[in-house]
């Protein structure tokens, strides 16, 4: 017996992890259902400006947030593209896939691995009903907008106020088309008549921060009404949800093993994105 308990003392001990915050200490095992296989044989199959969401089991905060998903997250950098190459971002993510999230510090660019090591992944493919496939400026230029707000922080308040955010980056808005001198237009998702010095002024004078659904919905806002990206009543305030992405505006790129239909309803999934997932594991 005291040799079974010096055992079990002695794991235990090794399972405590110091943290820097309250309760300073921790003994949770970071043990996920998506395996890092899964993650890397996932990665060769998701194009940048897909959209990815996840949920992490056993965070107190899942039951704030209504549905399946609670995280969200773009893909700006896939394995085989090299969409920076002729613009102001030449050399940079280059043949590595890459991320842009906003999370508690802040939105950051990194890789993959860290939000599609979790517990339920869908990772989606926009503008699959519409014909844009082949509109590629449309894509890079969300990708560049996401990455344009790397190093802002987590907004704590969730104010989904896009519009605003948007006049505040309207000089270094790649989307003003119409605006465009005609040899610019689709030909490059960064005109060359933009000022980031200009962006970076008028950054420091608004308070623009992100929670993860804002920033994708803020990365894709020029196609909101084709992908179906709109603000709900939730708790008093505007926002979007995770699961709000999952509709048929969109279409599966992967999910992860563990997002069965039976989970997906069971943890409060709409109709609409359980049908879709139905459909895409036949």
């Amino acid at each position: 017996m005291l040799d079974f308990l010096w055992r079990k003392g002695i794991f235990w001990l090794g399972d405590i992890r110091r943290l820097s915050h309250w309760p300073f200490v921790t003994w949770s095992k970071d043990e996920h259902l998506v395996s890092y296989e899964e993650v890397l044989e996932a990665l060769p199959l998701i194009r940048y400006g897909d959209v990815g969401l996840h949920r992490d089991r056993g965070y107190l905060s899942n039951l704030a947030i209504p549905g399946f998903m609670k995280h969200a997250w773009i893909h700006v950098q896939d394995q085989d593209s090299q969409i920076y190459r002729s613009s102001r971002y030449a050399g940079i993510g280059v043949g590595k896939s890459e991320v842009v999230e906003a999370i508690s510090e802040g939105v950051l660019c990194r890789s993959p691995l860290y939000p599609m090591r979790s517990d339920y992944v869908i990772v989606l493919s926009p503008l699959a009903r519409h014909g844009f496939d082949e509109r590629e400026s449309w894509t890079k230029g969300a990708c560049l907008k996401a990455r344009r707000m790397v190093g802002q922080p987590y907004d704590h308040r969730f104010e989904f106020n896009i519009e605003e955010e948007l006049k505040y980056d309207q000089n270094t808005d790649p989307f003003l088309e119409a605006e465009w001198p005609q040899s610019l237009r689709f030909a490059s998702p960064w005109p060359a008549k933009v000022d980031l010095r200009l962006a970076a002024k008028q950054f420091r004078r608004y308070d623009i921060a992100f929670t993860c659904t804002e920033l994708v919905a803020y990365a894709w806002w020029h196609l909101r009404e084709q992908l179906g990206i709109e603000r709900r009543v939730r708790y008093g305030k505007q926002v979007i949800l995770a699961d709000d992405f999952i509709n048929e505006n969109w279409r599966i790129r992967w999910a992860s093993e563990s997002v069965t239909v039976d989970v997906a309803r069971q943890m409060g999934l709409g109709d609409e994105g359980v049908s879709m997932i139905e459909d895409w594991r036949k």
